[in-house]
């Protein structure tokens, strides 16, 4: 479609200087993996003394290799609170005349999805076809928007390598900014009176690798602040500190909590019988987890994004987002005498809000902070210095309970909403002994290879929370056709015969019991040596690093495995020879195996401890040769001999 509403350019017609110099630009050799190459990628925020923000946005990428696909200029924009004012694009294929796309080939789209309505729209122009290595495709965009946020933040790239990245802020008389790059050594901006210019260049490939940190954690960004030096300016929010982003926010969410007569009818019909605090606590959030989700995002440009609605039309609903959500279950907790503040986290990767850059933006998410007395006692309570011993807890999250927190919260910093006395604060890091998996195997070896096995698993934290998700939202069968399908990937052609699901979320406990039948457990030797690995009938480890080499860092996140594992040998074999016992001990984590002949039967045991750990790729060596030393005692195998 782009292609046909594209018009073809004569040798005569100009295409922009800037766009044939960003082509003429020579980019280094990549590895055959990177697909293309960003040129140029210019922007320019100019800000009005009423805040009113233009964007002036050039780029320019190259193709190397075929296959990228959904490649393109994108725009996001507001219809309510701003405008498109240009957006075009051209194509130099790599033969023939370039091509220009105008307005006819721009896409426009909203964003809404079946759980969220976003009044946002993206305009986007896309080439299409399979461009030739060599094509360059570029854009210029031009918008407008209104905004009560004074702050901003750019991404120099994403992961493909950049040759020049540049972001320039022009801000009125009489204001000032202040900017960090994260990611990157320190960058310094050019200043020319009240405009400030970042430029990076030659940012190279970022190669995706297992177990790394999220690319936004590792690409350079730039966040910067920006404000009226002399006065406050009517409609505008100056950041200096985290305490400013907690006034300001807290201004929005917190009448949102209102306790109503419904609202306290409900909290008393939830309570009713909870005798301590965390259990009414407990009987809230139940209820709140399994309120629906669904988004209703309005007036974004002027902080609507973090207006909640109000908890008594939630309740009446029974829907809302996750600023909802907190603020239903803030309001059923006053109502229980119980105080709580609403918490902006970032979900998706614990490292990437950076204390340094005091701004809402660099929140996607929000949770509840719940003030508790001292006889409360779990592993997720924080002291904060002015507001006391917080129980963090994410009520979105539908299967995970109180007393723990999704994964990717824990350690990372968030913001507590309280007026002037929130902060920034650290989230729980919960040791690898509270997201540990235990094992108990009880099988029979049969002389033909085969095995029989009944397992029991017990999956705590949030190891137990990946398991409570299949239970609750699948059924069943593909419940059981999730863990045949593991299972299959280390024992081999098998059949799960019996699953039985328990949970206890009171003791943040979920158990599973199994029924397993293995075609071919054991391996037999010339007619009499039967060969065994009891460590396979163990939870095998994530972490598996077959490459030799690794440019990011590693990122290793706590969890603890505990296995038993006893096989009765088949009539007529004993046991002839066992693996020396394994002790390993690193920086990354412990592990410890030991295998023992009791009678006819084999006794296998074994420990896994992995630390959290972000671990730079100078140590890759080190972390690998752990795994692999942990991977190799699991399968190493006992010697049967038939009498």
């Amino acid at each position: 479609m782009a292609l046909f509403l594209a018009t073809a350019l004569t040798a005569g017609d100009d295409v922009p200087g800037w766009v044939r110099e960003a082509a003429a630009r020579q980019a280094p050799a990549y590895p055959s993996k990177v697909t293309t190459v960003t040129l140029l990628e210019d922007v320019t925020l100019t800000i009005g003394p009423d805040g009113r923000q233009t964007t002036h946005e050039m780029g320019a990428v190259k193709v190397l290799q075929r296959g990228r696909k959904n490649m393109g200029a994108y725009c996001f924009y507001n219809p309510k609170t701003g405008k498109v004012r240009e957006f075009k694009a051209w194509l130099l294929p790599v033969s023939g005349n370039p091509v220009a796309f105008g307005k006819n080939a721009v896409l426009d789209q909203d964003l809404s999805t079946k759980y969220e309505y976003d009044e946002e729209r993206v305009k986007a122009i896309q080439p299409g076809g399979d461009l030739a290595p060599g094509s360059v495709f570029a854009w210029e965009i031009l918008d407008e928007e209104k905004t009560v946020f004074t702050g901003d933040e750019h991404s120099f790239q994403d992961a493909d390598p950049v040759l020049v990245s540049r972001y320039t802020l022009s801000l009125p008389a009489g204001w000032v900014a202040s900017g960090i790059v994260f990611n990157h050594e320190p960058a310094q901006p050019q200043v020319s009176g009240t405009t400030y210019t970042w430029e990076l260049r030659n940012l190279p490939w970022i190669e995706p690798e297992e177990h790394s940190p999220g690319y936004r954690s590792l690409a350079p960004r730039l966040g910067v602040n920006y404000y009226p030096e002399d006065a406050v300016r009517p409609g505008l929010m100056p950041v200096r500190k985290w305490r400013d982003v907690s006034v300001w926010q807290a201004a929005l969410m917190d009448p949102a909590a209102a306790v109503t007569d419904a609202i306290r009818a409900k909290a008393i019909e939830l309570t009713h019988g909870a005798p301590t605090e965390i259990d009414k606590i407990r009987a809230v959030a139940a209820f709140v987890q399994k309120t629906n989700y669904v988004a209703v995002e309005i007036n974004l440009a002027r902080g609507g994004g973090y207006v909640p609605h109000l908890a008594d039309q939630i309740l009446a609903r029974n829907y809302g987002d996750c600023k909802d959500k907190a603020t239903l279950m803030r309001a059923l907790l006053k109502a229980a005498g119980i105080e709580s503040y609403p918490v902006g986290i970032y979900q998706g990767d614990r490292q990437f809000v950076r204390p340094e850059w005091p701004s809402p933006a660099q929140f996607n998410h929000a949770i509840i902070a719940i003030r508790v007395s001292p006889e409360t006692k779990l592993p997720t309570i924080v002291e904060q210095p002015v507001l006391g011993r917080l129980l963090i807890f994410d009520p979105t999250d539908p299967v995970t309970p109180v007393g723990n927190l999704p994964e990717q919260e824990q350690g990372s910093y968030a913001l507590v909403v309280a007026g002037a006395d929130g902060d920034l604060i650290t989230m729980p890091l919960l040791p690898a002994e509270q997201n540990r998996i235990e094992s108990s195997a009880d099988a029979q070896l049969n002389s033909d290879g085969s095995l029989s096995a009944r397992i029991e698993r017990r999956y705590y934290g949030q190891q137990g929370s990946a398991v409570r998700y299949l239970t609750t939202f699948e059924d069943r069968d593909e419940l059981k056709r999730r863990f045949e399908e593991g299972l299959s990937y280390r024992l081999g052609a098998l059949s799960l015969d019996r699953i039985v699901p328990s949970d206890h979320p009171g003791d943040d406990q979920f158990q599973l019991n199994m029924d397993v039948t293995v075609k071919q457990f054991g391996q037999m030797l010339q007619g009499r040596l039967l060969m065994v690995a009891p460590g396979t009938l163990g939870r095998r480890s994530e972490y598996a690093f077959p490459a030799k080499t690794r440019t990011e860092p590693v990122r290793l996140n706590a969890e603890a495995f505990r296995d038993s594992v006893s096989i009765a040998a088949p009539p007529n074999f004993k046991v002839d020879e066992l693996p020396d016992a394994v002790q390993l001990t690193s920086d990354y984590g412990s592990y410890k195996a030991t295998w023992k002949a009791d009678g006819n039967k084999i006794l296998f045991e074994q420990s896994l401890d992995v630390k959290n750990t972000i671990a730079p790729a100078a140590q890759y060596a080190q972390i690998r040769q752990f795994f692999a030393h942990v991977d190799e005692a699991q399968n190493s195998a006992v010697v049967l001999v038939r009498q």
